[in-house]
């Protein structure tokens, strides 16, 4: 029996990447990561790459962020976890108070859970059994919108509309409203990005075939992510807003991707000047140290679970690691370097960029261009335009050249994007540009 050698080949061996399909790492072997510091990764081999997605999305605040590394070695020296179930520390009460004063509005409770996709369930959670606990138990649906996602559990998989993660766990999944016919928009630049009452009718007729039963609409707050760095009108959730106040339901806000940010705000919401029943924070929020996922909620929620024991009113979710003292420290940490930093500041300077970069690279094989805060995306075509044939699977081939040329690039699909650290600056923007549009050149010439 031959016993493997080399790193990698003791990685196949052993580990089950995730969002992969295996046999594509026997051509393209996973990455030895040796370093990290800023924008950059380190390879063992001695290259260094821009990490273009933020390590999904994560890291708002760049690798080994000093004030951020220092608040974990110093959270470590006093205590690393201790359950969260009737006990306190100053260090969650002050990182409590600090995210709802940022948040602003009607937000009055946090609620802290582990990662992403179990700040969605219990934002589900809540939303129903708010319902049920005013009088409202008919209301147990949610409506969504197309190519939204909210995660890889099932009841967030239930709310999403990507097909390549739900179908194969659809009959896992419970019936959702999916609205369809979005005010699309490619940023802030667009003339109609701020208007959606063309699309907006529909949108409610879809609406108000369901209204009497639904429990909530979930949203991710104008990016869609996962579904395809898709960008639409913030009036869309001023309408829902409206719309779900007139009508006895909640708005669940996904900002899980769209918060700490990535879009030039706090929230999401707050590009439309809005605010949800319930926020879901994650990601960025530990500036991607650790995973941590707060639900924001408004007092009129919190009061629907106050009552005696035997009235059976109280949330009983728990996860082991709620309010893991070693995230939180970290995260609090980050809400500093967000002020000190002046990273939103960062992000209307230098956001922009991006997009304009994108677009000026004029490429035939580039089209719809969008972008909003630090984020832009493109999708791949033929050069007539045509889309290429999914089995080409140009995405992965951009993702592959980008590599070679020094940039994390991971595709989304044949949708090409970037996502940098917030804290991305004029040089590792240019350089980054500069990457796309030769790893773009490189794979499309290659299969045109």
């Amino acid at each position: 029996m031959t016993l493997p050698n080399t790193l990698v080949e003791r990685d196949l061996a052993v580990l089950w990447h995730p969002c992969a399909q295996m046999r594509d790492y026997r051509d393209f072997p996973p990455l030895e990561i040796v370093g990290a510091q800023g924008c950059h990764l380190h390879l063992a081999d001695g290259s260094t790459l821009i990490d273009a997605m933020s390590s999904w999305w994560c890291k708002s605040l760049g690798h080994r962020h000093p004030r951020l590394t220092a608040a974990l070695h110093a959270q470590a020296d006093a205590f690393e976890h201790v359950l969260l179930a009737n006990t306190t520390s100053q260090l969650v009460v002050r990182f409590c108070e600090r995210l709802l004063a940022v948040a602003g509005g009607r937000f009055a409770k946090v609620f802290l859970a582990g990662d992403g996709s179990t700040g969605i369930e219990v934002a589900l959670k809540l939303a129903v059994q708010f319902q049920a606990q005013t009088g409202q138990p008919q209301r147990t649906r949610f409506a969504h919108l197309q190519h939204g996602y909210h995660g890889e559990t099932i009841a967030t998989m239930s709310v999403s509309d990507c097909a390549e993660y739900r179908a194969p766990f659809a009959a896992l999944c419970f019936p959702a409203t999916v609205l369809t016919g979005l005010p699309y928009r490619s940023g802030p630049h667009d003339p109609q990005w701020d208007d959606a009452s063309a699309e907006w009718p529909a949108i409610e007729r879809q609406l108000s075939d369901v209204a009497p039963h639904l429990a909530g609409i979930i949203v991710e707050p104008v990016l869609q992510g996962a579904g395809g760095m898709r960008l639409y009108s913030p009036d869309l959730l001023r309408r829902l807003r409206t719309w779900s106040e007139a009508n006895g339901v909640l708005l669940l806000a996904d900002e899980v991707a769209t918060g700490c940010g990535r879009l030039g705000a706090w929230l999401g919401c707050h590009l439309a000047g809005i605010e949800p029943d319930i926020a879901v924070l994650s990601k960025g929020l530990t500036g991607g140290y650790l995973p941590l996922a707060a639900t924001l909620t408004s007092q009129r929620i919190y009061d629907a679970f106050d009552g005696e024991w035997h009235a059976g009113r109280a949330f009983l979710h728990s996860n082991t690691y709620s309010g893991n003292p070693l995230a939180v420290a970290v995260a609090d940490a980050a809400l500093s370097v967000f002020h000190a930093e002046d990273i939103f500041g960062q992000v209307a300077r230098r956001g922009p960029a991006l997009r304009e970069g994108l677009a000026a690279i004029g490429s035939p094989f580039l089209r719809s261009v969008r972008g909003c805060g630090m984020m832009a995306a493109a999708d791949l075509t033929q050069s007539d335009g045509s889309p290429w044939p999914r089995a080409r699977r140009m995405g992965l081939r951009v993702y592959r050249a980008a590599i070679r040329h020094g940039a994390l690039l991971r595709n989304l699909g044949d949708t090409v994007y970037l996502l940098p650290p917030l804290i991305a600056d004029d040089a590792v923007i240019a350089r980054l540009l500069a990457i796309t549009a030769a790893a773009v050149e490189e794979a499309c010439h290659g299969g045109d």
